[in-house]
């Protein structure tokens, strides 16, 4: 079993994270750095690659639409050789993404039509944009108002991270979403090979 110090921008990204270790079967978490936003990451990658020497740490980061790929974000803002222990993943372009991936069951979760959700959402350059207006769709009064804002001033409902976390905690599916996402299936793939090298 390998033992990670989880890092990432927020809730939703971290029971994602839960996820993975937990569909992997080799991977559990032995600490957790929550950082508020992908700047106090970029800040200290440096820093955690470094201590990746004492221990093993799993890195999740939003691409959004401040690089054109994923590996220039990694190679800007890694600017050391990256640890053997290091393991270092972006969502493109937001961890909205993933979610949106599984259609079926994020459908049901916010009972709408599953031909509304893009079947791409890797291309997406706003997931958390597209959830936000599924949510608007909803049958559910109760996600209408947990995830839309309220008024102009707010930029997320007042339980968007609540109820996220809940859907992806109880009922995403990696498999099925992994199928829609190609950054989440090399994110899934680069586990399945860190913990392969590790364990043999």
């Amino acid at each position: 079993m390998i033992y990670f110090t989880s890092i990432y921008e927020d809730e939703i990204t971290h029971q994602v994270m839960l996820k993975l270790y937990e569909s992997s079967g080799f991977s559990s978490e032995y600490n957790a750095i929550p950082c508020q936003g992908k700047g106090k990451i970029k800040k200290r990658i440096n820093a955690y690659n470094n201590a990746a020497q004492h221990g093993y740490f799993f890195v999740i980061t939003d691409l959004d639409n401040d690089y054109e790929c994923a590996p220039k974000l990694v190679n800007d803002w890694l600017t050391v050789k990256k640890s053997s222990n290091f393991l270092f993943r972006v969502a493109v372009h937001e961890i909205e993404a993933w979610l949106l991936a599984d259609s079926e069951n994020l459908a049901d979760f916010f009972a709408i039509s599953k031909k509304n959700i893009p079947k791409e959402p890797d291309n997406e350059l706003d997931p958390k944009g597209i959830i936000i207006s599924l949510a608007n769709r909803s049958r559910k009064r109760e996600i209408r108002e947990a995830i839309v804002p309220i008024d102009n001033y707010a930029s997320i409902g007042p339980e968007y991270n609540v109820k996220l976390q809940t859907f992806v905690r109880d009922f995403w599916n990696l498999e099925l979403a992994r199928k829609r996402s190609p950054s989440l299936d090399k994110a899934i793939e680069a586990l399945k090979k860190y913990q392969i090298e590790k364990l043999t």
